[in-house]
C-alpha cells in the first residue's frame, strides 16, 4: 500500500561566502525575501554556484514563487558536481509541483531524481504516491468525459445531413468548403459542434494546410 504522506524536503545547502552566509542565516529566521536577495547578491559574484542556486530556490518556493523557484533548481542542476545534488534539485521540483497538485510533472521530476539517486527511500516513496495521484487524476477525468459523452443530445437529423454533405465535400478535397458548412451549421443547431467535433477539428486542420 502507498503512503498517503508527502515527504517534504526544502532544506538548504551549505555555502560559505559573506552573502550566501548572510542568506542562510535570513533564510533560517524566516524573512524568506531577504534571503531571496541575498542569495541573487552571492550569485552575482559567484555565477555558476550550484548550492547558491539551490538555496535560491527554496527561498522562492517559500514565498510561493513557483516559476520562478523551478527556474533556481534546474539552475542549480547544470551546475551541480555531483549526482547527488542534481537530484536534490529535481526532488525539490517534484515537491513544489506536488504541493500545487500537479501530479503528473511531480511524478516525473521524482522519477529523474531517483534515476540520479536510486538509493533515495523518500524520492521513491513520492514518486509512487505522486504517480499514483497522476493515474488517479486521469482516470476521473476520462470518467467524466465518458460521462460527457453519454449524456449529449444526439444529433438532429438537419445536423446529419449537414456532416453527410461535409463528407461528401471531404471526399472531393473541398475541406474549406466543408469547414465553413460544418461551422455554419454549428452556429445554428446545438447539437453538430458536440457530436462532430473530432470531424471539424480534423478538416480544419486540413484547410489550414491546403491554404
Amino acid at each position: 500500500m502507498i503512503k498517503t504522506v508527502l515527504y517534504i524536503f526544502i532544506g538548504f545547502l551549505f555555502v560559505a561566502s559573506g552573502d550566501g552566509r548572510e542568506a542562510n542565516k535570513a533564510y533560517n529566521e524566516g524573512n524568506y525575501a531577504l534571503a531571496d536577495s541575498l542569495f541573487r547578491l552571492a550569485l552575482e559574484e559567484d555565477p555558476e554556484n550550484a548550492k547558491l542556486y539551490f538555496n535560491l530556490g527554496n527561498a522562492l518556493a517559500k514565498q510561493g514563487k513557483v516559476e520562478d523557484a523551478i527556474e533556481a533548481y534546474l539552475n542549480s542542476q547544470e551546475y551541480a558536481k555531483t549526482d547527488e545534488d542534481k537530484a536534490l534539485a529535481q526532488y525539490n521540483i517534484g515537491t513544489i509541483l506536488a504541493e500545487n497538485e500537479d501530479w503528473k510533472p511531480a511524478a516525473h521530476h521524482f522519477r529523474n531524481s531517483l534515476k540520479l539517486n536510486p538509493g533515495d527511500y523518500e524520492a521513491k516513496h513520492n514518486y509512487e504516491l505522486a504517480a499514483k495521484k497522476a493515474s488517479d487524476e486521469e482516470n476521473e477525468q476520462n470518467q467524466d468525459q465518458q460521462n460527457q459523452d453519454q449524456e449529449k443530445e444526439p444529433p438532429t437529423e438537419y445536423a446529419k445531413a449537414i456532416k453527410k454533405r461535409a463528407e461528401q465535400l471531404v471526399a472531393e478535397q473541398r475541406y474549406q468548403e466543408a469547414f465553413n458548412l460544418m461551422e455554419s451549421a454549428a452556429a445554428n443547431d446545438k447539437t453538430v459542434q458536440p457530436n462532430y467535433n473530432d470531424f471539424m477539428e480534423r478538416i480544419k486542420t486540413v484547410s489550414t494546410i491546403d491554404n
